[in-house]
């Protein structure tokens, strides 16, 4: 972690500025304001686990600010507490901006008077303004202001509301003053009860609530997200949606668009025409007639046509002419060119997978992901599933980052730090691991599940959730303790921002583009070097007792889950190919006999590494150990299974 010292030549003689508060009251939307520097926004506390800078400027005067974790306490002692109080005591030369939710100003000023005995230039923001006006509370800033002796500033930051005022008020930040402040020692003064009432009475003066008779709506709908009943109905529909957004849109009508009508109907043609100007050598290209009907799903079997065309068309495969060359150069052109366009290519494979097959799918799931995130239904997630969660020795608050890994396990593993033990942060690591499919594999697992039944379907979800239930009770058993108190600010239910989930999206999708894609091609090239030695053939057969043997599939499938060792979605992504391209070779129960697998598989190296980083080497290494054998010995068994009620 690094704190927030600026270097000379970016900074003169104006002070950096710290952004503190509360988690969940939205530093990292008012962050993206003063600086147009993007921060993954969320209505749940722990996204911000790591200190983000950008500059910004006052009348030409340029400054860092600097983006901290949510906390409630100073004195807290979890890294999130211990990185925010490490900026405020070593960087001395900071204006402190203590972000509050307006709706909740007694919890915010107990923060107030720890920092007011840092004794630095402060300025108090009330975000959220306009859901207290909403809700019939007044707050006399003026009145505040003048009681703490430092500017006070009305935001509402998802509009951009109060963001020059904001600016404005930095340049007259004040280090609090007056009786308000507690004189003794701050150890002692978080909860003791005259800082309460210290707190009491400043909102006596400043604060008054005239509650309307009716709850607005959206009040009324949060609470409804938590319903023992009703609730499920709200996690059903997001299920439903998230499965036809990402399912059957994303992974049918765009993955077919992409895949078909712009990548093997134009893309690899003119990359082989190009690459054999470029490289010639005596040889021809195969061509065959190839249709593609675009639809708008209505169900997993039915949709409504949208476009059906077809065109005939230059494939990878070819046929090395008699007599030809055998010189050095020829074999030299032949070798790049199976490499960038051959059955193995750069392009024709790795290129082609990434943004015909897995870029609709993460593009569709990054979308829908960020419109849930933005409407602050995650955390009501949360309180849906802490019994279960505690059945397994962790509470709600373990489930932000398991869903945070349904985007990125490796962000969602670094997100662990939120909770409060190493026992809690090691089992929803191992679950992370094993269970939670990152967006890019879920998306192509919901592209498999497109292709089954309602029961097979049914399997995959009852044996992935029950896999994560019993070993997350194994674990516990290991490192048997109680589990630490479920304390979540739940924020209000709120219409997603446009620009906000656009901002996601696109933030989101900018990472796969620069870390997934070079991985596809890396993975790609694997295959394609040990195709060329003849590896992959005596890996496969190696492979066949295991994989043909024991899981029931085509021998074909090891390549899947060879290459699968680098990253899981690639691995899906095979998979899906082997299910539903022009030559499928899966029927339904391999499909979900490779889709449990597969699901269950090794993590992503990356994953690996943040593991190794956060819990050790010897952990990291003793999951893999663990989940490698696991995974196929799930699947080996959702075949035998499958096979003898099928045989009965």
């Amino acid at each position: 972690m690094t704190g927030c010292t600026a270097q000379p030549s970016v900074l003169s003689a104006t002070k950096n500025v710290v952004l503190v508060g509360n988690p969940n009251v939205g530093k990292s939307v008012l962050f993206k304001n003063l600086t147009s520097h993007y921060v993954v926004v969320a209505n749940y506390p722990g996204t911000t686990v790591e200190i983000i800078r950008a500059n910004s400027k006052v009348d030409g005067a340029e400054f860092t600010v600097c983006d901290t974790p949510g906390l409630n306490d100073l004195r807290q002692i979890s890294e999130d507490a211990k990185v925010t109080t490490r900026v405020l005591t070593e960087d001395l030369d900071t204006v402190i901006v203590q972000v509050a939710d307006a709706k909740n100003l007694r919890r915010a000023l107990l923060l107030t008077m720890q920092l007011a005995e840092l004794k630095r230039p402060m300025v108090l923001v009330l975000n959220m303004f306009d859901e207290l006006e909403e809700r019939g509370g007044k707050i006399d800033v003026s009145k505040l202001s003048e009681i703490l002796r430092i500017p006070v500033v009305p935001t509402v930051a998802p509009i951009g509301r109060g963001t020059e005022d904001l600016l404005h008020a930095l340049k007259h930040a004040a280090i609090p003053k007056g009786d308000w402040i507690p004189e003794h020692d701050s150890a002692h003064a978080s909860l003791n009860q005259d800082k309460m009432d210290r707190v009491n009475g400043i909102l006596a003066e400043t604060y008054t609530l005239d509650q309307p008779e009716k709850a607005p709506f959206r009040v009324k709908l949060g609470f409804w997200a938590m319903h023992r009943f009703l609730g499920l109905g709200f996690a059903a529909a997001a299920l439903v949606t998230v499965f036809w957004f990402v399912g059957l849109f994303g992974a049918g009508t765009m993955v077919d668009f992409l895949e078909v009508g712009v990548f093997q109907h134009h893309v690899n043609p003119v990359a082989i025409k190009v690459v054999d100007a470029a490289l010639p050598f005596s040889h021809s290209h195969a061509t065959e007639q190839l249709g593609v009907t675009i639809g708008f799903p209505i169900t997993p079997v039915n949709e409504v046509e949208i476009a059906n065309f077809s065109r005939t068309v230059t494939v990878p495969e070819y046929l090395v002419t008699d007599n030809a060359d055998p010189g050095a150069l020829s074999s030299f052109n032949r070798f790049v060119h199976d490499f960038l366009v051959g059955e193995f290519g750069a392009i024709t494979m790795a290129l082609s997978y990434a943004f015909a097959i897995v870029l609709p799918i993460v593009t569709t799931f990054f979308l829908v992901f960020s419109i849930l995130e933005d409407s602050g239904y995650f955390p009501r997630m949360s309180i849906m599933v802490n019994r279960v969660f505690k059945w397994m020795g962790l509470n709600g608050k373990a489930v932000l980052p398991m869903i945070l890994g349904l985007g990125c396990d490796t962000m969602a593993t670094m997100t662990t730090r939120i909770l409060d033990t190493r026992r809690e942060r090691l089992i929803t690591t191992v679950l992370l691991a094993l269970a939670v499919p990152c967006s890019a594999q879920l998306g192509v697992l919901l592209a498999l599940m497109a292709t089954l039944s309602a029961q097979a379907a049914a399997i995959w979800l009852t044996v992935v959730v029950a896999v994560i239930l019993v070993v997350g009770w194994l674990t516990n058993q290991l490192f048997k303790s109680e589990p630490s108190d479920f304390i979540l600010e739940i924020p209000p239910m709120r219409r997603p921002q446009l620009d906000n989930v656009v901002i996601k999206t696109v933030s989101r999708l900018n990472w796969y583009l620069k870390e997934v894609i070079p991985l596809f091609v890396l993975g790609t090239a694997i295959l394609f070097v040990l195709d060329r030695l003849k590896l992959l053939a005596v890996i496969v057969r190696a492979g066949e007792p295991l994989v043909t043997g024991w899981l029931g599939l085509p021998a074909e499938t090891t390549n899947a889950f060879l290459i699968g060792f680098l990253r899981r979605d690639f691995g899906a992504v095979y998979l899906l190919d082997a299910a539903t391209g022009a030559d499928p070779i899966l029927n339904a129960h391999q499909v979900l006999v490779a889709m449990i697998t597969i699901t269950l598989f090794i993590p992503c190296i990356a994953n690996l590494l943040v593991i190794a980083k956060e819990n050790g080497r010897k952990v990291a290494l003793q999951m893999a150990v663990f989940i490698f054998p696991f995974a196929f010995l799930v699947g080996g068994i959702i075949n035998h299974v499958g096979l003898w009620l099928s045989s009965t």
